[in-house]
């Protein structure tokens, strides 16, 4: 592996029937009471409860079968109700960060777009950093609040079907 291999950057974009607000109201909830949020892949990550303000430390426990591991991050700046950043603590494998935002399409839908960049730092554990981002993060982590947001939109669209055939038949 030379050195330019080991760095990770990704610009991913989820494209969602939701409003904004509410795309954003999931992405808070998942930060700020990870254990309710319907969007959050538990199963794979566990985010401990914070609030979404700069300075704020995130601590993170991915799993991966028997085994977990905890790095440590801080919300680097926040721009309520669209975007905020966030970037790896000193303590942690890799160095670098993520933005996560959320815009609004022409047509009153929504886009979440969760973009970054990682190197590793001289560590120990940066290699096997590198290779669980790759695979975790990048693979499975995005497929899964995908799959998520889209059952949440399946649910709020039959609820809204669900009042407009209660307004029909009135």
């Amino acid at each position: 592996m030379t050195p330019e291999s080991l760095h990770i950057r990704f610009d991913r974009h989820i494209d969602s029937s939701l409003p904004t607000q509410t795309l954003w109201g999931l992405i808070k909830e998942a930060f700020e009471d990870p254990g309710h949020s319907p969007l959050w892949p538990v199963e794979l990550e566990e985010v401990e409860p914070i609030v979404l303000r700069p300075g704020e430390p995130v601590t993170a426990t991915y799993k991966v079968g028997p085994f977990r591991f905890r790095p440590a991050y801080h919300i680097r700046s926040v721009e309520q109700g669209r975007r905020f950043s966030y970037e790896s603590d000193s303590t942690h494998p890799l160095a670098g960060g993520a933005t996560v935002e959320v815009s609004t399409a022409h047509d009153g839908s929504s886009t979440l777009r969760w973009r970054g960049a990682y190197q590793p730092r001289l560590h120990p554990l940066a290699i096997g950093a590198v290779l669980f981002v790759r695979w975790y993060f990048l693979e499975h982590f995005f497929e899964r609040l995908e799959q998520n947001l889209r059952k949440i939109e399946a649910t709020a669209n039959a609820g809204g079907d669900m009042a407009k055939n209660r307004r029909l038949r009135r």
